[in-house]
């Protein structure tokens, strides 16, 4: 049930030039690129993304009340666009998704328990 809508609420937000855009990403995953288009991804990806977490905030509390749902383009449920390429063979800088985590209320990091 709650699966379900929030699959109805993300594909309310996330909508073809969404994917269109991670689409570019893919094709063109360098720095120089991305800059020249951040103003595509803060209308295609971030805004949607922000909106959608905004919206199933009240849905996530039906679930629980220890899990948030901050929209916020820093510090919030948001991921950054920018991978860790540290220790990776993959050197693109980007990713090609939006990732999205309701972290538990106690935990203040990326591995805190969440969804």
């Amino acid at each position: 049930m709650y699966i379900y809508v929030a699959f109805i609420v993300l594909v309310k937000f996330m909508n073809k030039s969404t994917i269109l855009f991670l689409k570019k990403v893919s094709d063109n995953n360098n720095r120089e690129w991305f800059n020249e288009h951040k103003a595509e991804y803060e209308q295609d990806v971030r805004e949607p993304a922000l909106a959608f977490i905004e919206a199933f905030q009240s849905e996530l509390e039906k679930i629980s009340p220890h899990f948030n749902a901050i929209a916020k383009k820093v510090g919030g449920s948001l991921m950054r666009p920018y991978r860790d390429t540290r220790f990776s063979k993959d050197k693109t800088p980007f990713k090609t998704n939006v990732g999205i985590q309701f972290r538990h209320s106690v935990g203040k990091d990326v591995h805190a328990p969440g969804f």
